[in-house]
């Protein structure tokens, strides 16, 4: 017999209801705590960093696996790495961190690919039956290419004008993960000095930095794991100590102060060491950018000393959207901001970005979709651009002098209020977060009439059970 609580619950669907609150969800978090940018992308009121995104750019004539790296090489032109048919999930590695897949054999199609600066033609291609989950692409001021393999766990230089095939060099054993010296458990990236010495990002599971001679004799090791999926210590609460990495996921050496930067990724900051000894120098966090950074890059522009900055998707409540930062080192701030203007070429799961050498250009790596996005510096001619005493002010602050070896500075935490213009809500948007949260609002009292009046369980009837996966954030496909 019908009844109105039968009635009722059959005219409940709970799957529509829980697509609701994420919708709801997900515009809260991402979309309308999007700053109040200008159509190109870049803050109206920090126009010396103005970007202009390029969305016909790059040609591209397959579909692309993820895409995890991007660099520039010497003569302008982009390099991309992606995985072809391979897929980071969950299954592709056992709880020792050993590769799944390595009988399935390396990637099939070429994952290196070098496009056009400015046509964004496919020039060249390399790169098939040689990795298997590559993940990091530097290349040097001798045009060496250094690429990781976070599933062969080593590391790879490669002299292309010798050899495609072979690399001159190979750091690592085959498929074994370890925490010597001559092991790695998946390396994330490389940095070189003029010197032809080189740092290793290792990576996530070590949380560690290695620095080798060219010829690849380790001379340092610093750094420990504090990632809470992955360390096997506590820590004390409060801040989390410098030193300690939750994967160390980018590098870039800063020439001017003999610094290494590394992007501390599931910490949201980056830290910077001295090169000669690994000893910390200063770290930077803003609260805009969030839990999670996924790489850095240092450019000298108009002889200020920037890093350019890409956080990615963050997992806690007061989530940040996705945004590429520009950060003046002297004046301890976000003086820029960088992302596509069309919402159809979103940031998602931005990985890695490259900066030309004369901080013309920005692109940026996406794991999924899997692409490369473009930005071009707006140049103004005749005209002082700065639009405040402030930021005059801030772009004179003297950067060139080095820091003393024995003071370790750190560097306060970015006032957001100095360089955020975006901070009020438009009519629109508030429109629609009131229409959003009535409809929050609705579904949340529904499904608590639900749960209350259709789900409670009768006398002698078992107890309904909810069953959750939790996947842990370094087996994410998207975040690797």
């Amino acid at each position: 017999m019908l009844t109105p609580f039968t009635m009722f619950r059959g005219s409940i669907h709970l799957p529509s209801l829980s697509s609701l609150l994420w919708f709801g969800f997900y515009y809260l978090t991402v979309v309308a705590a999007r700053p109040n940018l200008v159509d190109n992308g870049t803050d109206s009121q920090l126009s010396d960093h103005e970007f202009t995104y390029v969305s016909s750019w790059p040609i591209v004539d397959r579909k692309l696996g993820s895409v995890s790296a991007v660099a520039i090489n010497g003569g302008g032109n982009v390099v991309i790495l992606h995985r072809g048919s391979h897929v980071w999930n969950i299954a592709s590695f056992d709880v020792k961190n050993n590769y799944l897949n390595a009988t399935g054999g390396p990637i099939a199609e070429r994952t290196v690919l070098t496009f056009d600066r400015n046509s964004g033609q496919l020039l060249h291609e390399w790169g098939e039956d040689l990795f298997y989950m590559p993940h990091g692409l530097t290349i040097d001021h001798e045009q060496n290419y250094w690429i990781t393999d976070v599933a062969l766990h080593q590391v790879f230089k490669f002299n292309v004008s010798h050899s495609t095939k072979e690399p001159v060099l190979s750091l690592g054993q085959r498929f074994q993960p370890g925490n010597d010296f001559y092991h790695f458990c998946k390396p994330t990236s490389v940095a070189v000095l003029p010197s032809g010495d080189f740092f290793v990002a290792d990576g996530y599971c070590n949380g560690r930095i290695i620095k080798y001679t060219p010829e690849g004799i380790p001379i340092l090791s610093w750094g420990r794991n504090s990632f809470i999926l992955t360390r096997t210590f506590n820590l004390p609460s409060g801040p989390i100590p410098t030193s300690f990495f939750a994967i160390p996921h980018a590098l870039t050496v800063v020439p001017k102060q003999d610094l290494l930067c590394v992007a501390d990724r599931e910490q949201g900051r980056v830290q910077c060491f001295h090169t000669a000894n690994g000893t910390y120098h200063s770290q930077f966090h803003s609260d805009e950018i969030g839990t999670r950074l996924f790489s850095v890059k240092y450019v000298e522009y108009d002889g200020t000393d920037l890093l350019y900055i890409i956080n990615g998707p963050q997992f806690n409540i007061d989530s940040k959207p996705i945004v590429g930062f520009i950060y003046e080192m002297g004046a301890n701030r976000v003086v820029g901001h960088f992302r596509p203007e069309n919402s159809l070429h979103a940031f998602s799961n931005p990985h890695e970005l490259a900066v030309s050498d004369d901080g013309v250009e920005v692109y940026v790596a996406e794991l999924n979709p899997q692409m490369v996005h473009k930005f071009q510096r707006v140049t103004r001619h005749g005209e002082d651009v700065r639009s405040s005493t402030l930021l005059k002010q801030s772009a004179e602050f003297p950067t060139t002098a080095p820091r003393q070896m024995e003071k370790n500075v750190d560097i306060k935490p970015i006032n957001m209020k100095d360089s955020s213009a975006g901070g009020g809500l438009t009519v629109g948007t508030i429109q629609i977060f009131s229409i959003v949260s009535t409809l929050l609002t609705t579904a949340f009292l529904v499904v608590l009439m639900a749960r209350i009046f259709c789900f409670r369980p009768s006398t002698g009837a078992s107890e309904r059970t909810d069953e959750f996966t939790l996947v842990g954030l370094q087996d994410r496909d998207d975040d690797m």
